[in-house]
């Protein structure tokens, strides 16, 4: 049945499977399906700096968020800010990751390095 719930589903989808592209990479696929460790194995030293950076951005943001009109929640607003710049860092890096591996973004290193390995 085309319909789940109360949404209707394109032809040819598949129920229960998800991240399925049609489109064509440009580059070399290495996993068509990434798993999540093979995505976080793949991490670069820039995609970590983009954790980092969004991390440490947005610190500052909840500190000066926090002053506005209760000054004992400086800290704790902070360390909030600073979680949620961590989860987005984080989400980022993923979807690079990810996208390297199946072949959307650029990947000549991981090419080099996992195609050889197979």
């Amino acid at each position: 049945s085309p319909w789940v719930g109360e949404r209707l589903l394109p032809l040819g989808a598949v129920v229960g499977e998800m991240g399925v592209s049609k489109d064509i990479p440009k580059y070399p696929c290495i996993y068509p399906n990434p798993s999540f460790t093979e995505v976080t194995k793949n991490f670069r030293t820039d995609d970590y700096k983009i954790i980092a950076m969004a991390t440490l951005a947005s610190m500052p943001y909840g500190y000066i968020a926090g002053t506005s009109r209760l000054p004992q929640m400086r800290v704790p607003s902070m360390v909030m800010a600073g979680i949620i710049g961590l989860h987005g860092g984080f989400f980022i890096a993923y979807q690079q990751s990810g996208g390297r591996l199946m072949g959307r973004l650029a990947n000549d290193n991981e090419v080099k390095e996992l195609m050889t390995s197979k």
